[in-house]
């Protein structure tokens, strides 16, 4: 049961909820009988919503769940309420028991509207779908094994009315006061569970993990998003600042198990824009960007430089690249010219000439030069030299330049031909394959492929 500042919070909040709402119930003066009769009638109206939306052609509702426990993500749970109290409840989440974790389930139960100190939602018998998110013994573990002392995974089966937003109802766990939102479903259930599982994929992937969070000229950075467990820092090494968020996933984007803040901005709900650049806050005002421009530079892989974009220069320091190459072995020769990791000894992170180490060319080892990245904004970089010519080659490279003369000359001019700011294009911001580089100086430009 609540304490009384909770109860007089929700005695404020459902009035709101009935002033805001007032348009609804033209018909039904609530406010000339007691609180008691006002709230029976409002969990009628709530009811009868519940029926409408899960009758006929209609597909139910979406019940975005969450527990109290931020370490554990957001789920996607279905609902289609019946007025005789029944409700059939369905989800596909890894708590499911009886081997069904992970596969759709749907579970029959009853539910109730009850009139306590404000409207509550109740799923009153057990159900497979939903009760285990509050059941006290593990579903993992030995049996009779108590979770956080038997206060389980901080789930709630009675839901407290917040109030409407739009064409959706918001609730409040009573016991653990996580939210849940109803969302009227537009589709079949497992239909909306593959484009959510689609959308995710589109979103997240194993390669790059940190995303932007920007508000105006302000930025945090948001990890591990595809867990449904963010860490929200302020700098990704040794952050000063954060704080654990949890997160489900729609159809269009994410949900926040709660509002976050930056810059006075208060946002809870990201969406894919058009372009598919980024995810954008309810009014946008936030963003949420992979941090693509980084991976480009930092990912193992080596992006080669597509030659058809060489200018004459860089076409003629290729070729002394190649001949100095073929002059410290004959059966060596240039393979291609990139932006990455170098795979020789101490590897090192810049300029990478692949080539070839047989006459048939079918095998090829790196050399490399290390250059300078320097982020100057989002999705703009600036490609300078290292500065200390004693640690900038592998040693592959210092191996073969001592049999060969000018190999070092040469990669090292080639890698002055890069040198400037650029702004990065790719052709996929979550996961790209290939960038266009564009000179701020000259409008010169450049292509990297993976």
């Amino acid at each position: 049961m609540m304490n009384r500042t909770k109860i007089l919070t929700l005695l404020l909040t459902l009035s709101s909820g009935l002033l805001t709402t007032s348009c609804q119930f033209a018909q039904e003066d609530f406010f000339d009988e007691g609180a008691a009769q006002r709230i029976i009638h409002f969990n009628e109206d709530l009811q009868k919503r519940l029926v409408e939306q899960s009758s006929g052609t209609n597909e139910g509702w979406i019940i975005q769940y969450f527990v109290a426990d931020a370490l554990i993500e957001g789920f996607n749970l279905f609902g289609r309420f019946e007025a005789s109290g029944k409700v059939t409840l369905a989800s596909d989440h890894r708590y499911l028991r009886n081997g069904q974790a992970g596969q759709y389930t749907e579970s029959a139960s009853t539910y109730e509207m009850l009139a306590e100190e404000g409207p509550v939602l109740s799923f009153n018998t057990w159900n497979d779908v939903l009760t285990v998110f509050e059941d006290p013994v593990s579903p993992s573990s030995a049996p009779g094994q108590l979770v956080n002392d038997g206060a389980g995974m901080y789930g709630d089966h009675n839901l407290v009315f917040v109030g409407y937003k739009g064409n959706n109802i918001l609730f409040r766990g009573e016991r653990s006061e996580a939210e849940v939102r109803l969302v009227p479903c537009d589709r079949p259930w497992q239909t909306y569970i593959t484009d959510v599982a689609n959308l995710k994929a589109r979103i997240t992937n194993t390669a790059i993990t940190d995303y932007y969070l920007i508000v105006g000229t302000d930025t945090m950075y948001y990890s591990n998003l595809r867990s449904g467990v963010i860490l929200r820092v302020d700098r990704l090494d040794a952050p000063l600042d954060e704080q654990v968020l949890s997160c489900l996933f729609t159809d269009k984007g994410f949900l926040l198990n709660t509002a976050d803040n930056l810059s006075d901005h208060s946002f809870q709900e990201f969406t894919l824009t058009d372009d598919e650049s980024q995810l954008v806050s309810e009014d946008g005002a936030a963003q949420v960007v992979p941090m693509w421009d980084t991976y480009i530079h930092k990912h193992t892989a080596v992006w080669t430089l597509n030659k058809e974009s060489f200018t004459d220069e860089q076409q003629a320091l290729a070729a002394r690249i190649d001949a100095a190459l073929t002059v410290s072995n004959p059966q060596r020769s240039l393979a291609s010219i990139g932006l990455g990791k170098s795979s020789g000894g101490n590897a090192v992170l810049g300029l990478v000439v692949t080539f070839y180490t047989d006459y048939a060319k079918t095998k090829t080892n790196t050399i490399g030069l290390a250059l300078k990245y320097t982020r100057t904004a989002l999705g703009e970089v600036t490609i300078s030299a290292l500065g200390d010519t004693t640690k900038d080659m592998d040693k592959n490279m210092q191996n073969l330049s001592a049999r060969s003369a000018d190999l070092e000359g040469a990669v090292r001019d080639f890698s002055a031909t890069l040198f400037g700011t650029y702004t990065m294009t790719p052709d996929d911001y979550f996961l790209p394959t290939q960038a266009v580089y564009t000179s701020l100086t000259d409008g010169s430009r450049f292509e990297a492929k993976k």
